[in-house]
């Protein structure tokens, strides 16, 4: 390729855009290959590069306009950064693989402008150089996008784990079953209390069990919780039924003195449904339900 000193970056990327797709593909060979097993995966990352590649040139020749960041095509090729980092974390791939993502197409583009400019050391120079912040700027950027995009998921994810993990079921007419896993902290017994009382005014219940099996700790924190779960349901006419606390749990709370007395507990679920069905004057088969064990 002959010298082009005399042309403007832009025009001289945009004129070889093709070349330059194709040595980004031979730059991240890598990158696709880890995703070959996956068409849609690498069928995305070549159709980003080229539109981004695209723009990235027009920006370039804008920026020599004089336009630079206040041009469209600076809002445009921030924009294909942002959106697709943001892609890529909701295709599961990691903050390294974005990063090399942005950062190969300096590695493209730089043979390019040496060639285009080798005549012209100090031109060179300042092209290398103002690719460079370009691609870095575009980076930061992407990082931050794939960054927030993550952060969106876990929290999506988290509610989601969350509102499995605390269903509310109405196991009889009027006895509603609320069983609780996992670490129970402010904001999730704040839902907790919210989701039953919801759920105790739209099914006008009148006894709920609460089974704890699945929280592997109950402190004082959570027994304070607990207890305020209780008192809110009692506010509506629902009695609480306390069920599933471990041996452990139960040295734990004497330890602490901790005061449970407002709260009717049993051992297991199991004798919590027998004690709900109890209070309620159910009967089963031809025998009225009577209170079974702790």
């Amino acid at each position: 390729m002959a010298s082009k000193t005399s042309s403007s970056l832009g025009a001289i990327l945009l004129a070889q855009r093709a070349e330059i797709v194709a040595a980004w593909q031979a730059n991240t060979a890598a990158l696709l290959a880890r995703h070959a097993a996956s068409p849609q995966i690498a069928g995305l990352l070549r159709a980003e590069a080229a539109e981004f590649l695209s723009e990235l040139c027009r920006y370039v020749g804008d920026e020599e306009a004089g336009a630079g960041e206040t041009s469209r095509s600076f809002a445009r090729l921030t924009a294909l950064a942002a959106g697709a980092s943001a892609a890529h974390a909701r295709e599961g791939l990691t903050p390294s693989e974005t990063s090399s993502f942005v950062l190969s197409f300096r590695d493209a583009l730089t043979p390019f402008v040496v060639e285009a400019f080798a005549a012209d050391g100090r031109r060179l120079t300042a092209e290398l150089a103002r690719i460079g912040a370009i691609v870095d700027r575009l980076a930061i950027d992407a990082a931050e996008a794939h960054g927030a995009t993550r952060e969106t998921m876990i929290e999506r994810q988290s509610r989601a784990i969350v509102d499995l993990s605390t269903p509310v079921l109405q196991v009889w007419p009027q006895i509603l079953l609320m069983p609780l896993v996992g670490v129970v902290d402010t904001r999730r017994a704040q839902q907790v209390m919210e989701d039953l009382l919801n759920a105790i005014a739209r099914d006008r219940a009148l006894v709920v069990i609460l089974d704890v099996t699945g929280v592997p700790v109950i402190d004082t924190r959570v027994a304070l919780h607990l207890t305020k779960t209780v008192s809110a349901a009692n506010m509506l006419g629902a009695q609480v039924i306390l069920t599933g606390i471990s041996p452990d749990a139960a040295q734990t709370l004497v330890k602490l003195d901790v005061d449970l007395k407002a709260i009717r507990t049993r051992g297991t679920l199991h004798f919590g449904l027998v004690e709900a069905l109890r209070m309620l004057g159910q009967k089963v088969g031809d025998h009225a339900v009577r209170s079974g064990g702790t």
